[in-house]
């Protein structure tokens, strides 16, 4: 009920396996509550750009060690996923670059 299949939401939520909930909005933000820790996370993309999001929040779980190694290559494809051209050729990748602040 929080996002369609193929959607972020619910391939973390599936990845975490019932310790992670998750929301994606509006201008690049990402919301993710971790059951086991207590933790609230929340992520903004500065320029909004919803095709950084993905990346960013894969980098994040990964840098608070919240992922395993069948998580990460659950999430793989989110990770550094692909740019392609109109002609399906690889042109680039999107690379995160992620600066954690922590708040209390």
């Amino acid at each position: 009920m929080v996002s369609g299949e193929g959607r972020n939401d619910l391939i973390l939520m599936r990845a975490g396996g019932g310790d992670w909930v998750t929301k994606a909005g509006a201008e690049g933000v990402q919301g993710i509550g971790v059951r086991s820790r207590g933790w609230g996370i929340a992520l903004k993309v500065v320029d909004g750009n919803p095709r950084g999001l993905h990346p960013a929040t894969v980098a994040v779980l990964d840098l608070l060690d919240l992922l395993d190694a069948v998580q990460r290559q659950a999430l793989q494809a989110w990770r550094e996923p692909v740019i392609r051209n109109y002609r399906g050729l690889a042109t680039g990748r999107v690379e995160p670059i992620v600066r954690l602040e922590r708040r209390s």
